[in-house]
């Protein structure tokens, strides 16, 4: 399970992705959001299974034949204790309790997670950012509705894009027909995500912008081990 005390923005689902590269023997539960699962989806055929309830959408890729799964989310689900974990942390931390939902981005405080394997995003994750097309590309237009889309800006210019506008959304939110309009006049001068192509619909031309992962050896290690605890020659009939 790779979960997130804080509700978005921590890579999450790039870290679910690149795990089931290196493993491909894992299918991969995660919920319906219309863009996540989706880009899951094209990228992995065949292993992604998506209910509301974990246990069902486990239940789905049983039926399918797979003996192991990466679950994109569920930390804060009690029927998912005792499976292992791993919590993402990004900076900067809660500070009081109006950081808590319902007001604030983070579900509980971080130390309370259970049973969790902590990871930095930034120190240990390494995330970089790839962009279609030349590398050079300055002058660009950015839209972005997943969470915390102002690292989404941040990241496209620590690449060297320099951005004339920045078009910030709320999470799962589906681009307007003005804004596509908007794209249609100059696709190639609009970047997206990734999750926000996977919901589809766009100008053809677009650019998007592609997250990277380079984990540090130690997480490397963390993550085998976690996943030889639920492999089938660790597990049985489970």
């Amino acid at each position: 399970m790779v979960g997130s005390a804080r509700s978005g923005g921590t890579c999450k689902t790039d870290l679910v992705s690149w795990i089931a590269v290196e493993h491909p023997h894992l299918a991969i539960l995660c919920h319906g959001t219309g863009d996540e699962d989706r880009w899951l989806a094209l990228r992995h055929p065949g292993r992604v299974f998506v209910h509301r309830d974990w246990l069902k959408a486990w239940r789905k890729a049983r039926a399918a034949g797979f003996s192991a799964a990466v679950c994109d989310g569920g930390l804060q689900d009690p029927a998912l204790d005792g499976c292992p974990a791993l919590r993402l942390d990004v900076d900067p931390a809660p500070t009081s309790w109006r950081d808590f939902h319902p007001w604030g981005p983070w579900r509980e405080s971080p130390w309370r997670s259970r049973q969790a394997t902590v990871v930095s995003v930034e120190r240990d994750l390494r995330p970089g950012l790839g962009l279609d097309g030349e590398c050079s590309i300055t002058g660009l237009r950015a839209a972005c509705a997943v969470a915390r889309p102002e690292v989404f800006f941040m990241d496209l210019e620590a690449s060297g894009v320099r951005l004339l506008e920045r078009v910030a959304l709320g999470d799962h939110t589906r681009f307007s027909r003005v804004l596509l309009g908007r794209m249609a006049v100059d696709p190639s001068a609009w970047v997206v995500t990734e999750k926000d192509a996977a919901r589809g619909g766009l100008p053809p031309g677009v650019r998007v912008a592609h997250r990277t992962l380079d984990p540090i050896p130690q997480v490397r290690g963390t993550i085998q081990a976690l996943i030889e605890q639920v492999s089938p020659s660790k597990t049985g009939s489970q």
